[in-house]
C-alpha cells in the first residue's frame, strides 16, 4: 500500500511538472520572456551584456526560422512583434557593436527579414550610409 502511495505521487509530481513546463518553454514564451527581461534591465547593459543578449536573440531567430510552419499564425505575430521590439531595444542602446552585431545577423538571413517588411531595412539604415556608393 505505501509503494502504491510514493508511486502515485510521484507519477502525479513527474506529470504536474511536465505539463507546467511544456507550457512556459515553447519558443513564443520563450522569446517573449526574453525581450521582458531586456526590456526591464536595457537601461544597465554594457556591451558585454548586449553581446550576450544578441547571441541568445539569434539562437532563438534560428529556432524560429527553422520551426515556423510548427507555429500557429498568432505565435507567428508574437514572435514577430518580440522581434521588432528587440531590434528597436538595441537601436535605442547607442552602443554601436551591438547594433552592428544585429544589422550583420540581418544580413545573414535575408529572406526572413524580407518577409517582415522593410521596417528593419529603414531601422538599420544610418544616415551617414545614405547617398554612398560601393566601389
Amino acid at each position: 500500500m505505501k509503494k502504491t502511495l510514493v508511486f502515485t505521487f510521484v507519477a502525479a509530481a513527474l506529470m504536474l511538472l511536465f505539463t507546467s513546463c511544456n507550457k512556459t518553454e515553447t519558443l513564443p514564451n520563450r522569446f517573449d520572456s526574453f525581450v521582458d527581461n531586456v526590456e526591464k534591465d536595457c537601461a544597465n547593459y554594457t556591451e558585454e551584456d548586449w553581446d550576450k543578449a544578441n547571441t541568445q536573440f539569434e539562437k532563438m531567430v534560428d529556432e524560429f526560422q527553422q520551426n515556423q510552419a510548427n507555429y500557429t499564425e498568432e505565435e507567428q505575430k508574437q514572435v514577430r512583434n518580440d522581434i521588432s521590439k528587440y531590434l528597436a531595444l538595441v537601436t535605442k542602446s547607442g552602443f554601436n557593436s551591438a547594433i552592428d552585431a544585429v544589422n550583420d545577423f540581418i544580413k545573414q538571413v535575408p529572406d526572413f527579414f524580407e518577409e517582415m517588411g522593410t521596417f528593419f531595412k529603414v531601422l538599420f539604415t544610418s544616415p551617414e550610409n545614405e547617398g554612398e556608393t560601393e566601389e
